[in-house]
């Protein structure tokens, strides 16, 4: 899951040099140390991407009126894995937003700017591993956890919001979690971790043969199975309605995701949104206004503080 498709090709001399020095060494380490290289792997497998420029700084709100900044505080929140600072801005029906895997809290910003400038609350944060949160190893069922936290802490939300690997996280909290959502947006959803096992290997050099020897790696270090974790088998159980916004186009999740999704959640409605790639749709205008519009049909306008 660190890997992205770019990076992976079929000649080395394409590759980055970081890439290439670490299937070299995965090639010698695997015949030497069978057992270290798988539980390297795993690690590499559990570990976010670096965290880009700007990802630590606090959440944004210079577009928001005067009445939705003024209520913008940060609330820590205790969990099983420290601590968790999460940002409500605005106030009325509360909207939460998950990011992705290797993001942070300020790639939902623009989402959650437009929804507290329509009078919603939304609340947003880093997952552990990522952004402001405690560089660690991270997983989608840490995930879960901290949704758990934050929703125990702030209160359930109105409207779950997910992005990538946020929006499996968002199909298990309406699923598992069992969250009293009214709704759910699914931007570029990502289906969970298994899909990714098979472009990780290749990615890295791993050897096919230490590949069942990481993946039961990777089992304890999340306490379940990665099958457990597909979302789009556990979108089969959901009750509420759901929009999906993907690009059909897009490199990182392909576009196939969004639509075995769809398929499996009954009631959800599936936009295409062409030429937005995967981080660029969080801020499309068109995306944040259906967004809106359909959370709107949902709780109600007249709900809404203005």
């Amino acid at each position: 899951m660190t890997m992205k498709a770019s990076t992976i090709s079929t000649t080395d001399r394409t590759l980055p040099f970081n890439v290439r020095a670490l299937r070299l060494w995965f090639a010698v380490e695997s015949r030497v140390s069978p057992r270290t290289a798988e539980d390297r792997a795993a690690r590499i497998f559990a570990t976010p991407p670096r965290h880009t420029k700007g990802s630590r700084t606090k959440i944004k709100t210079q577009a928001l009126p005067s009445s939705a900044d003024s209520t913008r505080t940060e609330i820590a929140v205790r969990d099983t894995a420290g601590e968790v600072v999460a940002t409500a801005i605005g106030h009325g029906p509360t909207v939460m937003f998950l990011h992705g895997w290797g993001g942070s809290a300020m790639d939902m910003s623009p989402l959650a700017n437009a929804f507290a400038t329509a009078g919603y609350r939304s609340i947003l944060f880093d997952m552990p591993g990522h952004g402001r949160a405690a560089r660690r190893e991270s997983s989608l069922v840490e995930f879960l956890k901290t949704i758990r936290s934050v929703a125990g802490a702030l209160g359930p939300p109105d409207l779950i919001i997910g992005h990538s690997l946020g929006g499996a996280a968002a199909v298990f909290a309406v699923t598992e979690l069992e969250l009293p959502v009214r709704g759910a947006v699914l931007v570029s959803p990502a289906p969970g971790p298994a899909y990714y096992v098979n472009r990780f290997v290749r990615a890295v050099g791993l050897p096919h043969a230490r590949t069942e020897g990481m993946i039961r790696q990777l089992v304890q270090r999340v306490g379940r199975s990665l099958e457990s974790l597909d979302a789009v088998v556990a979108a089969r159980d959901a009750t509420v309605p759901a929009l999906v916004f993907h690009d059909p186009a897009d490199r990182e999740v392909p576009f196939e995701f969004a639509t075995r999704m769809s398929e499996a959640w009954r009631q959800s409605r599936l936009m295409p949104m062409p030429s937005l790639g995967h981080k660029r749709i969080l801020r499309d205008p068109a995306t944040i206004a259906a967004a809106i519009e359909f959370a709107d049909s949902l709780i109600g306008a007249s709900s809404r503080t203005q």
